[in-house]
């Protein structure tokens, strides 16, 4: 970066308090250990009405900037970004825009850095609607080719990008992620959090999302399975689940009605004492472009067994073991493995803390600043 400071935006316009995920996560993160390291240039945090309460901490060289929308759907947000955020760029003056959520202005008065976390649009088949899809994948694509860089979240993703969207690997930079939280501490005991949950019995954990691509389905198929071995144990699907009436004839047609529990909402003081009781942390999912919930699992102490799709084996590394996720047979002989076989399940463990190191924002947010420094000069 230049010696005189640079005045940076940082495009925070697709979050939506209502939503979690990974993108959420990422951009909490990364703008708190900005805040951290980069005491010297001026940022300027671009944010929608309704995330006004972030659990942001900046400095005296960030400013927060509300752009007067709510984010009620992604239309929304799009002809906000497309149309009036590009004036707000211009009267700011900006030397770099960060755009964290796959997209930004197509017109910007600014050199433009884009992260496109992966291709869920492509991946995700039918838990997007197919106009959401295309219009989503018009809009990467645009970015990939206007953008001055596009940063990814796993050398799978990049792979990817470069392969599907023809892009120089070159423009492409990977900035790794890191857990929900990178100062996990014990929390106070909740004496009554089985029972809160309604859990009366040893457990293995996965969560529950309704997305097609989470392969939940393929969870409980395998439970099933497993059932008829470990019947004392129970599957625990942690969140709200939006619609899980497809999920319910599944577990009335294998019997499975008492052994697999739905938490809800769980507020996130509980979700780490969840994953710690439990025998086995579960990630069946058909694709992720990096998978934090593997990381938090393995930062408490917890056995992983894991699909072996997308980014996950490049996450996880030796700290889990890893099943095909399109093979219910395998998937159940690996939660089984780690249920039956106590050395393994400590050396996993073992494995799963060690490889948990190697993970931090702060490392994501110096490897954002450098290419902050490569696109300045």
């Amino acid at each position: 970066m230049t010696d005189k400071p640079c005045k940076i935006g940082i495009n925070l316009l697709f979050m939506n308090r209502k939503l979690t995920g990974g993108s959420i996560t990422y951009g909490i993160n990364l703008v708190n250990e900005l805040a951290k390291l980069d005491k010297a240039n001026k940022y300027y945090i671009y944010i929608n009405k309704d995330c006004t309460d972030l659990p942001i901490k900046v400095g005296d060289n960030f400013k927060i900037k509300v752009i007067p929308f709510h984010n009620k759907n992604v239309y929304i947000r799009f002809l906000w970004e497309q149309i009036i955020f590009p004036f707000y760029l211009l009267k700011d003056n900006l030397r770099i825009l960060h755009s964290l959520g796959y997209v930004g202005p197509l017109v910007c008065p600014t050199k433009h850095i884009v992260s496109i976390l992966d291709l869920n649009y492509k991946r995700h088949g039918p838990s997007m609607p197919a106009t959401k899809r295309l219009f989503l994948g018009s809009m990467v694509k645009l970015m990939s080719i206007f953008s001055t860089r596009i940063i990814t979240i796993s050398m799978f993703s990049k792979k990817e990008i470069c392969e599907v969207l023809k892009i120089k690997k070159d423009k492409v930079i990977v900035t790794l992620l890191s857990g929900s939280s990178d100062q996990y501490s014990e929390v106070a005991y909740i004496p009554d959090l089985k029972s809160l949950y309604k859990i009366d019995s040893d457990y293995i954990i996965a969560f529950g999302s309704p997305s097609k691509h989470k392969n939940i389905i393929g969870l409980i198929k395998s439970f099933a399975a497993l059932d008829e071995i470990h019947n004392g144990i129970k599957l625990v699907l942690v969140g709200h689940q939006h619609n899980n009436e497809e999920l319910g004839k599944y577990i009335e047609q294998f019997g499975l009605s008492g052994r697999v529990l739905f938490t809800g909402f769980v507020p996130d003081e509980h979700v780490f004492p969840l994953l710690r009781a439990s025998k086995t942390f579960v990630f069946p999912s058909f694709y992720e472009g990096f998978g934090i919930p593997l990381l938090d699992a393995q930062s408490i102490g917890v056995p992983v067994t894991s699909s072996n799709a997308a980014s996950l084996p490049e996450v996880g590394n030796d700290g889990a073991l890893y099943f095909d996720p399109y093979n219910i047979e395998q998937m159940t002989e690996s939660i089984r493995t780690i249920l039956e076989n106590d050395s393994l399940s400590k050396d996993l463990i073992k494995k799963g803390l060690i490889n948990r190191l190697k993970f931090t924002w702060k490392k994501t947010a110096i490897e954002t600043l450098n290419c902050y420094k490569l696109v300045s000069n």
